[in-house]
C-alpha cells in the first residue's frame, strides 16, 4: 500500500472561503490519517480561518495566489504537493469518508498504464453527471459535446475524469505539463483536454465508483461568477480551442452549429439572454486565434 504521506489532496477555491472551510471539516472525517491537504485560494483577501486551520488528521497547507483560473490553481497545487498521488476535489463538495483510501487502493492494484482515476460524483436533484447510461466516466463526441456518466456503479476505461473528483500520478501530471491555462473562464473542457493529453502521451484514464463525493453546486463563486450569457463565450472559446489542439479541425463547423443550438435552447428555456448568441460567436472566433500551448 502507498504510504499515506505520498498522497496529496488538492482543492482549488475562488470566492468560497466559508464553503471550502466546511469542506476541510468534512475531510477530517476520512477513515485514515497522515495524508496532505492543500488549499489553493484565488480569492483577493486571505482568510484567517483557512490560513490557521488546525487538525489532527492530515498535514495542511494554505496557498494564497493572485492569478485566477482553475487550470492554474490545479497546477500550483501540484507543484507544491509532496505526494506521489494527487487527488483533486471541488471546493463545494462532501467527500466520502473512504475517498483517500479508495484512491490508494486503486493505484496499488492498477495497471501501470493507468495514470489517472476518475471517481463517482453524486449531485442531488439533477442528472448532470448521468447524461448517457451506455458509457462510464467521461467521453467527448466528434462535434465537441461532453458525455458524462459519473454515477455508474460499473468501472471502465474512459476519455476523461470529472475535474471535481479525480486522482493522478504526480510524475505524469508534471510530464505532460499539467492543465492548460488557455481553458479560460468556466474552464469547460479543461478536464477533457487533460484526459486527451494523457491518452496522447500513452496513458489511460479509468473510471471507478469507489472514490465518491457529493457535489453541492453552490450557485455563487467558483467558475460561476460570470453571467449565464457570457458563459457561452467561454464554452465556445474552449470548445474550438480543444478541437484545434487535438486535431479535430474538420469538425469545428459542426461544433459551431452545436454550440449555437445550445445557446438557442437555453435562450428558449430563459437560462440566459439574447446576448448569449453574440458571446457564442465571439468566443468561437477568439478560440480560433489563440496560440496552442503545446
Amino acid at each position: 500500500m502507498l504510504p499515506l504521506n505520498q498522497v496529496s489532496l488538492i482543492i482549488p477555491t475562488y470566492n468560497r472561503q466559508e464553503i471550502v472551510f466546511q469542506t476541510l471539516q468534512y475531510i477530517t472525517g476520512q477513515s485514515i490519517s497522515g495524508f496532505e491537504v492543500i488549499i489553493v485560494d484565488q480569492t483577493i483577501e486571505k482568510d484567517s480561518n483557512l490560513e490557521n486551520f488546525k487538525n489532527d488528521i492530515f498535514e495542511y497547507k494554505y496557498l494564497k495566489i493572485m492569478e485566477t483560473g482553475l487550470p492554474n490553481a490545479r497546477n500550483v497545487g501540484a507543484e507544491n504537493a509532496k505526494g506521489d498521488i494527487l487527488v483533486f476535489i471541488d471546493d463545494d463538495s462532501i467527500p466520502d469518508s473512504n475517498l483517500v483510501q479508495s484512491y490508494m487502493d486503486l493505484f496499488k492494484s492498477a495497471d501501470q498504464k493507468i495514470w489517472c482515476f476518475g471517481g463517482k460524483v453524486i449531485e442531488k436533484n439533477t442528472d448532470m453527471f448521468k447524461e448517457n447510461e451506455s458509457i462510464v466516466g467521461g467521453w467527448i463526441t466528434w462535434y465537441g459535446k461532453t458525455l458524462k456518466n459519473f454515477v455508474s456503479d460499473e468501472s471502465g476505461d474512459c476519455e476523461w475524469a470529472a475535474g471535481g473528483n479525480f486522482a493522478v500520478k504526480r510524475s505524469k501530471f508534471l510530464d505532460i505539463g499539467g492543465f492548460d491555462k488557455n481553458f479560460i473562464g468556466n474552464a469547460m473542457l479543461e478536464d477533457g483536454d487533460f484526459g486527451y493529453t494523457i491518452r496522447e502521451n500513452g496513458g489511460k484514464i479509468w473510471y471507478s465508483p469507489m472514490p465518491t463525493i457529493e457535489h453541492l453546486r453552490i450557485p455563487t463563486g467558483g467558475t460561476r461568477s460570470d453571467s449565464a450569457s457570457k458563459g457561452m463565450y467561454f464554452r465556445a472559446h474552449n470548445t474550438v480551442y480543444f478541437m484545434r489542439k487535438h486535431g479535430m479541425i474538420k469538425n469545428m463547423i459542426p461544433g459551431l452549429f452545436y454550440l449555437n443550438g445550445v445557446a438557442l435552447k437555453d435562450l428558449l428555456r430563459k437560462k440566459h439572454g439574447i446576448t448569449a448568441i453574440f458571446w457564442c460567436w465571439y468566443g468561437f472566433l477568439k478560440g480560433l486565434r489563440i496560440t496552442l500551448s503545446r
